[in-house]
């Protein structure tokens, strides 16, 4: 019965022309697609700019509180640096026989100047006093009975750490103040100090045309805002606050704004200023939005409408061929499409789809297929030059220890040659172990040089003399890298920059932090090289280690190190002919890593 119904609406529907079926058709479906597709993009575009602003709204409270913040904070370092100020101490306790002499004194502490002048925030310093020899001059002031009943200088009394308050000055307006008492032990007078915020300071550095801004100490009237007018009364953005932190309100105007509610704490934990940011601007953009939006949906509406009938109108005697083309092209029949006549482009141009279609994929399966190919002869690479140095004990070497333990059997007791090949068997198992490991602690690499540098002492005696240095910033156990680093270069300061020394010869080994870095540097007191000789060194160092026929110990190295850190990191020759040579090897810290990622 189903199938009875379609063929009864496509038998009605192929009693009309193309042009009439293509109105039927495919209208109602670009129609009711565009529409559903506007709607969404209007709802979607609404939702995700309401979520900007109020992610701007948060932003710009954030930046209030970050300037508040350092405001309050200024405040209270200068607060700290005057209590532990001994000059201005002694001058409060200090018994002034005239006014003149204490005038003289005030006169001479410009300590308050340079705060003032230093300090931008600040409108004024006025510090209170009981020492009734001095006078009320510059910045201080008798305690009068008057100042005695304020609430600011009682609670001065009695709480040490400095609190904020907001009192009216003469213009009615509450201006922020903080008050500490100053400590004059071994005294019985009081001082009590008294900063107050400069507004236009605040105003300069938190005033944004595109938000109101109100702001409030504890359950005080407001101290800020950008209407001056309202400054001392309870704001109005106050009165629309909620529990909500970001969102739409109708101000007195009957305008709707976007209202953002933050507190910030103060280094005293009992005050409070809460701030309270307005976006006028907000809704009326997102209006602005929506109008847009529609204005477009409504245009695409009439565009397509236009097209379809433009198309209907223009392409209805190649519709036929079209589908036949489409057809043929999907049972890949190609030679249908040189049969169309008059060879339509349309035909032409799905052909070469099909065939571009053909063509990218045999690209790209091809593509992929040289790229695992070279991505595991790269691997098999890496583990080669890898195992090339893990194996590179120098058969000398282990002649030359052998030959020693030998020697001293023959010369020493068994202990000797117990201490001799317990040395090599550390030296061969820290190798072995290295090999197929991909990362060692730095620790576990300084055990391994100190090993080797033993079994040199014993074949050279005091011609070889190692000392090392780690910095203190770096943690040998926790530390992780490449293994067989930093042996290779101790090894070959010792076989080559000490070759031929008729004198003492020094090695000295020095690791350091440099920010993320960390540097591992080799200095011997040996020859030196010449600069032919360092020059060509240096190119052979450059050479991969599977190319490099000598040097392959630090050739290796440089390479690994730049393989495994980056191209940035490697190891640099330096050398004076007849005063020695230093190897630096510059390494990324994956500490830092590490701890990033947790």
């Amino acid at each position: 019965m189903k199938n009875i119904r379609h063929l009864s609406i496509f038998r009605r529907l192929s009693q009309f022309s193309i042009r009439r079926q293509l109105f039927i058709v495919y209208l109602p479906v670009i129609f009711l697609s565009t529409v559903a597709i506007g709607l969404f993009l209007v709802f979607d575009s609404t939702r995700q700019l309401t979520a900007n602003y109020q992610h701007l709204a948060e932003l710009n409270a954030q930046r209030v509180k970050s300037v508040l913040f350092d405001t309050t904070n200024t405040l209270n370092n200068t607060a700290s640096s005057l209590s532990n100020d001994t000059h201005l101490r002694q001058f409060l306790t200090t018994n002034y026989e005239t006014d003149i002499s204490a005038i003289a004194d005030i006169a001479n502490y410009d300590q308050l100047d340079e705060i003032k002048k230093l300090q931008t925030s600040i409108a004024n310093i006025t510090i209170y006093t009981t020492n009734r020899s001095i006078p009320n001059y510059t910045y201080f002031q008798q305690v009068d009975d008057a100042t005695r009943e304020t609430v600011w200088y009682q609670k001065a009394l009695v709480q040490p750490d400095a609190f904020l308050m907001t009192l009216p000055e003469e213009s009615n307006a509450n201006r922020l103040h903080l008050y500490k008492s100053l400590p004059l032990p071994l005294s019985t007078e009081t001082a009590v100090l008294d900063i107050q915020i400069d507004y236009n300071y605040l105003s300069n550095r938190l005033r944004n045309s595109s938000y109101e801004l109100e702001l409030q100490l504890n359950d005080d009237p407001i101290f800020y805002s950008d209407k001056i007018s309202q400054v001392g009364e309870i704001g109005q953005l106050t009165n629309l606050a909620n529990t909500q932190p970001t969102t739409f309100f109708l101000n007195s105007n009957q305008n709707k704004i976007l209202l953002t509610k933050s507190t910030l704490m103060m280094n005293n934990k009992e005050d409070v200023i809460t701030i309270y940011a307005a976006d006028t601007k907000a809704y009326s953009n997102l209006q602005a939005n929506l109008i847009r939006w529609s204005t477009i949906v409504l245009v695409i509406l009439i565009a397509t409408f236009m097209i379809v009938y433009l198309f209907a109108r223009f392409f209805t005697k190649r519709i036929s061929q079209l589908q036949q083309a489409v057809y043929f092209a999907a049972i890949e029949d190609y030679d249908f499409f040189q049969n169309i006549s008059g060879e339509d482009e349309i035909s032409q141009i799905s052909l070469d789809f099909h065939k571009i279609i053909q063509r990218i994929k045999t690209n790209e399966e091809e593509i992929y297929r040289s790229r695992l190919t070279q991505q595991e002869l790269l691997n098999q690479q890496q583990q080669m030059e890898f195992n090339i140095l893990a194996g590179q004990i120098n058969p000398h070497f282990l002649f030359n220890t052998l030959e020693t333990i030998r020697m001293m059997a023959l010369t020493s007791g068994n202990s000797d040659v117990v201490y001799a090949i317990k040395l090599l068997a550390k030296s061969m198992r820290y190798t072995l172990e290295a090999h197929g490991t991909q990362l060692t602690s730095l620790e576990e690499s300084l055990d391994a040089v100190h090993v080797y540098v033993k079994i040199q002492r014993m074949r050279f005696g005091n011609r070889v003399n190692f000392s090392y240095s780690v910095s203190n910033e770096i943690n040998q156990k926790d530390m992780q890298i490449l293994p067989l680093l930093v042996q290779p270069l101790v090894e070959n300061a010792i076989s080559h920059g000490l070759e031929g020394l008729t004198y003492p010869g020094f090695v000295r080994l020095t690791i350091t932090k440099e920010e993320h870095d960390v540097l591992i540097v080799v200095q011997d007191n040996g020859t030196g090289i010449t600069p032919e000789k360092l020059e060509l060194l240096q190119r052979k160092i450059a050479i991969p280690s599977t190319h490099a026929k000598k040097n392959i110990g630090l050739a290796n190295v440089n390479h690994r190190v730049k393989m495994f850190y980056g191209p940035d990191y490697g190891l640099t020759i330096e050398s004076i002919f007849g005063s020695g040579t230093q190897v630096i090897l510059r390494i990324h810290d994956l500490t830092i890593d590490k701890a990033v990622s947790d």
